[in-house]
């Protein structure tokens, strides 16, 4: 076992020759085994607990069962208490969600603090069986049968290569106590239905079913490789960054066939989940201004184009000054000046305003235009809903939603980037101008 393991760890990259490993211990008998085949190969691990709150007696007793076991092995040790239900109900998650979140949380905290390379968990080849189905059954793509990597940023799991009967047969061997969580013997959790009812089913049709699911994953893991690389080609093609999102060519993605298996490859860095598949491909054929929404972006159809935007974006202030003072020191803006009117003559540009000075009453708003708000833009007579003015000037949906006015009392003076107020406008009359650049 202890050979298999320091196999699979140098197939795979995985660090064996540092002390400077932390492996997630529970105190069942996969990470105890996890624990001990570090030991047996020269490595003193720290140890990692967590305490989800979730059994009471029986979570505590978890917790004194592992740090004893790192006591007697002169194991730094470290540990956390969890309040799982708390922490699942104020987020919207499941428990087994929530206590995910949690320790990976802690654990990458943990190692980044005290300068651990990896944290090690001890799953197995059961539970990338396991989770095959539990994605096969949720539905996924390609990617999301390729089961769980040896490797993933800074979690390693150096026990992929063990069934769990070979762990059962090993700590027999070893005498390695361990912790028996009851919660394994519930069958009301997803994972267990999986392993108690629907995996052996499989173990009677073939004994050596985990075996033939590890190679139809290894086999989909190296097919998805192939297609992301494709993937990704056509992405870096069709895909432009701008100063408003990502912006993707409609007609270019009409001509995709499979249309719907490229687009939920295409979109999938984006959130786009497989159930989402079909409403991607309706926003291709859709009206402009139709909006979808993932689990971390927003896809908006424009005219042409379909565009990306972060739903993580920083909120856009509303900045108030009282003098122009305040306005200066600001630097919400890259430049203010007031300037005499014989000395500048303005230019036609978006980015800068050129204002009569004299016509500004303090305080000044610059906020993100509303609905309703109303200027009569330079160059033209009467006044104009701004909603109409960014619609004429073929302003997109995502760009007009960070589009800000300065406001003078009830009077936009300026809508920011793109049009001056043609009451605030510089004339012969003029003697002082302020110009504001962004």
């Amino acid at each position: 076992m202890v050979e298999k393991f320091l196999e699979y760890s140098k197939a795979n990259s995985l660090p064996t020759d540092t002390n400077r490993i932390v492996v997630a211990v529970s105190g069942g008998i996969d990470s105890m085994v996890l624990a001990h085949l570090y030991l047996e190969s020269g490595i003193k691990p720290a140890i990692a607990h967590c305490n989800f709150s979730l059994r009471g007696a029986e979570s505590d007793s978890d917790e004194d069962f592992v740090r004893d076991f790192a006591d007697r092995n002169n194991l730094v040790f470290h540990t956390i208490r969890f309040q799982t239900t708390d922490y699942a109900s104020s987020n919207g998650l499941s428990i087994q969600m929530a206590a995910r979140d949690l320790r990976y949380n802690w654990f990458e905290e943990i190692r980044s603090k005290n300068g651990y390379e990896a944290v090690a968990v001890a799953h197995n080849l059961n539970d990338n069986a396991e989770t095959f189905f539990i994605n096969l059954i949720r539905g996924t793509g390609i990617s999301g049968l390729t089961g769980m990597k040896p490797r993933n940023e800074n979690i390693i799991r150096p026990l992929l290569f063990a069934t769990r009967d070979e762990i059962v047969t090993y700590a027999s061997g070893k005498n390695i106590a361990y912790r028996e969580d009851s919660s394994n013997a519930q069958v009301k959790y997803v994972r267990n239905k999986i392993r108690h009812n629907i995996l052996p089913v499989f173990k009677e049709i073939n004994p050596d079913v985990l075996s033939s699911i590890t190679y139809t994953i290894e086999h989909l893991s190296g097919s998805a490789e192939i297609i992301n690389n494709a993937v990704d080609d056509i992405r870096n093609k069709l895909f432009r960054v701008s100063d408003i999102g990502i912006s993707v060519s409609i007609e270019k993605l009409k001509l995709l066939r499979p249309e719907k298996s490229y687009l939920f490859e295409l979109f999938r860095p984006y959130g786009l989940s497989p159930h989402q598949t079909g409403e991607i491909s309706d926003l291709v054929r859709g009206n402009v201004g139709k909006l979808l929404y993932t689990n971390s972006h927003r896809i908006i159809r424009d005219r042409n184009d379909l565009i990306i935007t972060s739903i993580t974006l920083e909120p856009v202030s509303t900045n108030v000054f009282k003098s122009f003072k305040e306005l200066n020191e600001s630097h919400v803006f890259s430049s203010v000046i007031i300037a005499d009117a014989s000395t500048v003559k303005p230019e036609a540009n978006p980015y800068k305003a050129f204002i009569d000075a004299d016509l500004i009453t303090y305080p000044l708003t610059y906020r993100l235009w509303e609905q309703g708000d109303r200027f009569s833009p330079l160059g033209m007579k009467g006044m104009k809903k701004i909603s109409d003015f960014l619609v004429d000037n073929k302003i997109s949906r995502v760009a007009k939603e960070r589009i800000k006015v300065l406001v003078s009392g009830q009077s936009i003076i300026w809508v920011a980037g793109h049009r001056l107020d043609n009451n605030f406008r510089v004339t012969e009359n003029t003697t002082s101008i302020m110009i504001i650049s962004l």
